[in-house]
């Protein structure tokens, strides 16, 4: 007795969550959307930015040094 009870006591609260949440999921999915359209800007904005390109480039040369060192070290 007591595991159909457990298991009808289950699925209702299953139905009643799910009810539940319906009542939110339009806002969920506005707020979701808002953010995802807030990453694209966001890496738009970084990809534009020339602060940005000149930190990558700046990277691209410090890798590039550090390559050069290593490359020394094993050629002595």
């Amino acid at each position: 007795m007591e595991y159909y009870w457990y298991v009808d006591h289950v699925s209702l609260e299953e139905k009643l969550f799910k009810e539940e949440m319906q009542k939110f999921q339009g806002h969920i999915n506005s707020l979701y959307q808002d953010y995802l359209e807030a990453v694209k800007q966001e890496k738009r904005r970084e990809a534009n930015s020339k602060s940005a390109r000149i930190a990558r480039k700046l990277e691209q040369m410090k890798l590039t040094e550090e390559l050069i060192k290593k490359i020394k070290v094993i050629k002595a």
